[in-house]
C-alpha cells in the first residue's frame, strides 16, 4: 500500500529523469542506539539505503544523484546525529533532502529552492545542513534594501526575495546559514534612528577585530542600541549604531586593519652566555603556545627555534612580544652554581685462622706380606683437602703452617709407593688484614646528573661448546662487565646552601673461582639514597659491619671426646672473618671562581706531593728517576694573556 501510494505521489511530480524510490520497511526500535557509519569509495545509493534502514525514513531519491562518497566514524554515534551527518554528506555533494508529507525527497540542491521545503518563521534555525525556508519579518528595515545588503553575503545555491507588501523576506538556504543571516538580519532591522553599515577588511581578521571594538568600546551581545559583529566568510564588520559612533568606529577599523610586518622585521637572534639554547627553547615553547583552551600571554604570533651549532634562539615576534620574551630569557641565561661530592670509601677485613690436629696411620708393606694384614688410622682432611694420605703421596705437599710426621720407609700398594708415614702433626695460625681505601671526586652543575666510573671491564664466560652437529667446533660466548668502583650523583641545590643529593656508589671486585662455582665470583656493595646535607658537612652515607666466627671439629668417636687424651684423635679448624664497610660524603657548593680555584690547588698538591716524592728505588746500574707534573697544566702557574 505505501509503496503504491508512493508511486501515484512519483507521476504527480513529473520529473523529467528517472525516480528511484528507497523506502525503509524494516521495524526500527522504540530507543535511538548509537549508529557506525564507516564507508569508504561507497555508492551514495548504499548509503542511502542504510539510512533508511536504520532511521525508517522513506526516501524518493531523483535519478541524478550518483556518485561514491567516504564517511570515517571510529566510534559509535547517536542516531539523530548520524542522520545529521548524512544531511551534510548530500550537501558535500550537492544534493539536499526536502521532507514532503511521509517522503523525503533526495535531489540536486540547485533545484531544491523549485521544491516545497520547509518553512520556519522568525525563530532560529536549527543548526544542521537541510535545506529551508524562512520567513522573516521585519520591523524597522525596508525589506527591499536589505535584499541589496545580504546578496553578497549569500552562496550562489540560496535564494532571497522580499515581499514589499508586507515588509518581509524569504530565505532559502542550508538552515546553519539561515541561522547566520537571521541574525544579521536582527541587527540590521534596527530603530530608524540608527544606520547600519558594512566594513570589508582588508588584512586584519574580521573575528579578532570583532573581540578588539568590543573590549573598547564595552560592547556586549546583549546591548541594542550599538551593536558591533563579525561576518567571517567575508571577512567583513557589520555595524549598527547612531552616525558619530559608526564614524568614530570606521576611524579606529581603519587604523588597526593595517598589513602585518614582514618576518624580516620581527625576527632576531638571541646569543645565551650560559644556558643550552635547546633546553630554553623547550620551556618557551609551550609558554609562546595559542590553542583554544590556553590563550598564548602575548599579544601576536610568536616563534622561539634553538640553534645548537652556535647556542642561540631565533625568535619571531613583535616588538613589544619581543621585549617581554627577552626579560624572561635573560632569567632563564643565568650562571648556575656547581658542586663538588667529595666520596670515601674504607672498608677494613680481618681473616683469622687456626688449625691444630694429629692423624696416625698403621700398615706394614702390603706387597711383600702373604698373609692377612691389617691397616688402620685416622684422616681428618682441612679445608684444602690435605690429609695424611696427601703428605704420605707427596711430603712436600703438606700446606701451610707446621707438620710433623713418623715415616719409616715405604710402601707399595696396587703398584704405587707411598712413604710409610706412621703419624702426622699439624698446627697452623694465620691472621691476615685489608685495609681499602677510596676517595673518588665528582665536580657537576647544579641539578645535573654525573659519573665516575674506575675499574676494569671484565669478561665473563656465558657459554661454551665443544661440538656443534657432530663436528668439533670449540667456542666460547663471553659478557664484558664493568667491576670498579662507580659514583653517580645529582645534586639540586636549596635555600640556606643546603642540598639534595640523589646518590648511586657501587664497589665491586672479581675474586678467583672455580669451573664447579661457574668461574668468577664477584663482590659487590653498592648503595641507592636520596640524602639531604649542608654545604661542606660529612655525612656518613651507610656502612657494614660484618662478623663471621665457625668453629669446625673432626674426631674419631668415642675416642676424640676423652679430654687431653683425645687430642691424637680428632683435629680442630677455627676461622673468623670480621669486614667493617663505611662510606661517607662531603658536598662543596661552588659559588665563585675562587671557590674551585681553591679547591682546585689544593688537589694538585696532593698529587703532586704523591707523584714527585723520592721513592726507595733504583740501583747502581738502573737510578732513579727524578718523576715532575707537567709545568705548564699546573694550576699554581698563571696563564699569560
Amino acid at each position: 500500500m505505501i509503496f503504491n501510494k508512493l508511486m501515484r505521489r512519483v507521476q504527480h511530480l513529473g520529473f523529467v529523469c528517472g525516480i528511484m524510490l528507497i523506502a525503509a520497511f524494516y521495524p526500527v526500535a522504540a530507543a535511538a542506539e548509537n549508529i557506525t557509519m564507516n564507508f569508504k569509495d561507497a555508492d551514495i545509493q548504499s548509503v542511502i539505503q542504510f539510512v533508511a534502514e536504520f532511521s525508517g525514513k522513506n526516501f524518493l531519491v531523483d535519478s541524478r544523484v550518483k556518485g561514491n562518497v567516504t564517511i570515517i566514524s571510529p566510534k559509535a554515534i547517536p542516531e539523530k546525529a548520524a542522520y545529521d551527518v548524512f544531511l551534510s554528506i548530500l550537501e558535500i555533494n550537492g544534493f539536499t533532502a526536502i521532507e514532503s508529507g511521509d517522503v523525503i525527497k533526495i535531489l540536486p540542491l540547485a533545484d531544491a529552492k523549485q521544491q516545497g521545503v520547509a518553512v520556519n518563521t522568525y525563530q532560529q534555525s536549527r543548526g544542521s545542513d537541510r535545506l529551508v525556508t524562512q520567513v522573516i519579518t521585519l520591523n524597522y528595515a525596508d525589506a527591499t534594501k536589505l535584499v541589496a545588503i545580504l546578496r553578497p553575503l549569500m552562496s550562489p545555491q540560496s535564494h532571497l526575495v522580499a515581499h514589499a507588501s508586507g515588509n518581509l523576506l524569504l530565505l532559502t538556504d542550508m538552515a546553519q546559514s539561515v541561522r547566520k543571516l537571521t541574525e544579521i538580519v536582527e541587527v540590521l532591522d534596527a530603530s530608524e534612528l540608527l544606520v547600519t553599515e558594512l566594513v570589508p577588511l582588508r588584512f586584519a581578521s574580521a573575528e579578532k577585530m570583532e573581540k578588539t571594538l568590543k573590549s573598547v568600546y564595552k560592547v556586549t551581545d546583549q546591548s541594542n542600541a550599538f551593536r558591533i559583529m563579525a561576518y567571517n566568510p567575508g571577512n567583513v564588520m557589520i555595524l549598527s549604531g547612531t552616525p558619530s559612533a559608526i564614524a568614530e568606529i570606521k576611524a579606529m577599523i581603519v587604523r588597526l586593519d593595517y598589513p602585518p610586518e614582514h618576518d624580516a622585521g620581527r625576527m632576531s637572534v638571541r646569543y645565551l652566555q650560559h644556558a643550552d639554547a635547546e633546553d630554553v627553547a623547550k620551556v618557551l615553547t609551550p609558554l609562546v603556545a595559542q590553542t583554544e583552551k590556553s590563550p598564548s600571554i602575548f599579544v601576536g604570533e610568536v616563534k622561539v627555534v634553538a640553534d645548537k651549532a652556535t647556542n642561540a634562539l631565533l625568535i619571531t615576534a613583535d616588538p613589544s612580544d619581543r621585549d617581554a620574551l627577552y626579560k624572561i630569557i635573560d632569567k632563564l641565561d643565568i650562571r648556575r652554581l656547581q658542586v663538588l661530592v667529595e666520596a670515601l670509601i674504607v672498608e677494613v677485613s680481618e681473616n683469622v685462622a687456626q688449625q691444630f690436629g694429629v692423624e696416625w696411620q698403621a700398615m706394614s708393606n702390603v706387597a711383600n706380606g702373604n698373609g692377612i694384614q691389617a691397616i688402620g688410622g685416622t684422616s681428618f682432611p682441612n679445608n684444602a683437602g690435605v690429609n695424611i694420605n696427601t703428605v704420605a703421596a707427596n711430603p712436600f705437599a703438606g700446606g701451610a703452617g707446621l707438620m710433623v710426621g713418623a715415616v719409616k720407609g715405604t710402601v707399595t700398594f696396587g703398584g704405587v709407593t707411598f712413604a710409610n708415614l706412621g703419624a702426622l702433626m699439624r698446627a697452623l695460625d694465620s691472621n691476615s688484614d685489608t685495609n681499602i681505601l677510596s676517595t673518588p671526586n665528582l665536580l657537576t652543575m647544579d641539578n645535573e646528573e654525573a659519573e665516575i666510573i674506575i675499574g676494569q671491564n671484565v669478561p665473563f664466560i656465558t657459554g661454551q661448546s665443544a661440538t656443534q652437529g657432530g663436528v668439533a667446533n670449540p667456542f666460547q660466548t663471553i659478557e664484558r662487565k664493568d667491576v670498579g668502583l662507580t659514583l653517580r650523583v645529582k645534586p639540586q641545590i636549596s635555600a640556606g646552601d643546603s642540598l639534595r643529593l640523589d646518590i648511586y656508589q657501587e664497589v665491586s671486585s672479581v675474586q678467583g673461582g672455580t669451573a664447579a662455582e661457574g668461574g668468577f665470583i664477584t663482590n659487590k656493595r653498592s648503595i641507592k639514597t636520596s640524602v639531604l646535607a649542608d654545604d661542606k658537612n660529612i655525612i656518613v652515607l651507610g656502612g657494614l659491619i660484618k662478623d663471621d666466627n665457625a668453629v669446625s671439629v673432626q674426631q674419631v668417636p668415642c675416642l676424640g671426646g676423652i679430654p687431653f687424651l683425645g687430642e691424637p684423635f680428632k683435629f680442630t679448624q677455627n676461622t673468623r672473618v670480621k669486614t667493617n664497610l663505611m662510606v661517607f660524603l662531603r658536598p662543596h657548593i661552588i659559588k665563585q671562581q675562587n671557590d674551585i680555584d681553591t679547591l682546585t690547588q689544593e688537589k694538585y698538591l696532593d698529587i703532586r706531593t704523591l707523584y714527585e716524592n723520592p721513592k726507595k728505588r733504583g740501583s747502581l746500574v738502573f737510578p732513579q728517576e727524578k718523576q715532575q707534573l707537567p709545568a705548564d697544566l699546573s694550576p699554581l702557574t698563571p696563564v699569560n694573556p
